[in-house]
C-alpha cells in the first residue's frame, strides 16, 4: 500500500523540529587559537579529478516549505580516495563543500565555502573554512567575510563522519555503514552546518523501508534520532522528509541559479 509523506512517515517527523539542529555554544568543547593559520593541503593521495561514480541533483518538491532549494552532489574516485562534492543554493546564499575520504571511507579533509548577499554584492558575504581531520585535535583554518584569517583546534575525538550543508554528503556515511533495517551506528561526527562547527557523537539508524509519493520505495535513515533522509537501493540520497526530492522525478525547470561565487576549487586554503 502506498503511503503519502504526511502519513506513515509522520512519526519520524514528530521529533524533527527543524532542518537544522539546535545551536551549540561550543565547538567540540573549548576552542584553542593557533599562533599561525595552518596551511591544510589537499591530500596527495586524493589529488586530481578522478573518475565520476555518480552525480545527482536534488530540489525542493511541491510540499517543501522553501520552494527554491537546489542541491547538486557528485562522488568521484581519485586514486585510493573517494571525494564527495556538494553545492547547495537557496535564495539567500550558496554552500560548497568538498570532503576527501581515505580507502576505508573515513574523512581526511573538509573544504567549505559559503556566500550570502550583502550591501556590496550578491555574493559579498564569503566565508571559507578548511578542516584537517588527520590530526587530533582537528585543526581549522578560516577566512571570514571581512578577510580576517585565523587558525584553531577543535576538541573532540577524530571524526569518522562529516555532516555539512546539503543531504548528498550523507551518502558516504550511509554507504560505509551498510546497515540493515533496525540497525544503528554511533560515531564521532564533525557537523559544519552551523556558524560554530561541533564534534560530537551522532547516531545513524536505518528505519523500515517506505513507499513515498514521487519516489517509490525508498530506504529511510535518521541522524540525531530525527532528520529522516531517503535513499535508493544503492544508498544514494534521493530526498528527505522535509520535501527535498530527486530533481529528475519532478516536473518543471530548476530555479534560476544564484550568482556564481567563483570556481569550485577545494585546493584553496584560507
Amino acid at each position: 500500500m502506498r503511503l503519502h509523506q504526511a502519513d506513515a512517515l509522520t512519526r519520524l517527523a514528530l521529533v524533527a523540529s527543524a532542518f537544522f539542529i539546535p545551536s551549540c555554544q561550543c565547538e567540540g568543547g573549548p576552542r584553542q587559537p593557533l599562533a599561525e593559520v595552518p596551511t591544510i593541503a589537499y591530500p596527495e593521495a586524493c589529488a586530481g579529478e578522478g573518475e565520476l561514480e555518480l552525480e545527482r541533483t536534488l530540489r525542493s518538491g511541491p510540499d517543501m516549505r522553501e520552494p527554491n532549494v537546489v542541491e547538486r552532489f557528485e562522488l568521484r574516485r581519485a586514486g585510493a580516495c573517494r571525494v564527495l562534492r556538494v553545492r547547495q543554493e537557496w535564495p539567500l546564499g550558496t554552500a560548497d563543500v568538498d570532503v576527501a575520504y581515505d580507502a576505508d571511507g573515513l574523512p581526511l579533509r573538509v573544504w567549505k565555502r559559503t556566500t550570502m548577499p550583502d550591501a556590496q554584492s550578491p555574493v559579498g558575504h564569503r566565508d571559507l573554512r578548511v578542516f584537517d581531520l588527520t590530526r587530533e585535535p582537528v585543526e581549522l583554518a578560516r577566512r571570514g567575510p571581512t578577510g580576517e584569517r585565523r587558525g584553531e583546534t577543535l576538541r573532540g575525538a577524530r571524526p569518522r563522519v562529516v555532516i555539512a550543508p546539503g543531504r548528498g554528503l550523507l551518502t558516504a556515511w550511509i554507504q560505509r555503514a551498510s546497515l540493515d533495517v533496525g540497525e544503528r551506528l554511533r560515531e564521532s561526527a564533525l557537523d559544519v552546518r552551523e556558524p560554530l562547527a561541533v564534534i560530537r557523537d551522532v547516531t545513524l539508524q536505518r528505519e523500515p523501508d517506505q513507499e513515498v509519493e514521487g519516489l517509490g520505495r525508498v530506504r529511510v535513515y535518521t541522524i540525531y534520532g530525527r532528520e529522516p533522509v531517503f535513499t535508493d537501493a544503492n544508498d544514494v540520497i534521493v530526498g528527505d522528509m522535509f520535501g527535498l526530492r530527486d530533481a529528475s522525478r519532478l516536473e518543471g525547470s530548476l530555479p534560476d541559479p544564484m550568482p556564481d561565487p567563483g570556481p569550485f576549487d577545494p585546493t584553496t586554503s584560507p
